[in-house]
């Protein structure tokens, strides 16, 4: 028989690093010749078939410039097999 788990309590502060950011996006633009990436932690799946994302950019942040005007975007995910390894 398995021994129960000991449950810790945590403040919301501390969980926090626990929830967010999910595994981590590069997210491409490229408008005009000039080309800009960035990480992103704030995505979710939309749709499976067609895949389809959805992510937050700042209006405040260069890259959502980039992106509003380009009208394109591109990302990558890392891969499953590696997510424990960048993991605190």
């Amino acid at each position: 028989m398995a021994r129960p788990v000991k449950k810790r309590d945590f403040s919301v502060h501390g969980v926090r690093r626990y929830l967010e950011p999910r595994p981590i996006v590069l997210v491409s633009s490229k408008w005009r010749g000039r080309t800009n990436n960035m990480t992103s932690g704030w995505h979710v799946v939309l749709e499976f078939t067609p895949s389809l994302i959805g992510l937050m950019i700042s209006s405040g942040n260069h890259s959502h410039d980039m992106v509003r005007r380009s009208k394109d975007i591109g990302s990558a995910g890392q891969a499953a097999n590696t997510r424990n390894a960048s993991m605190i």
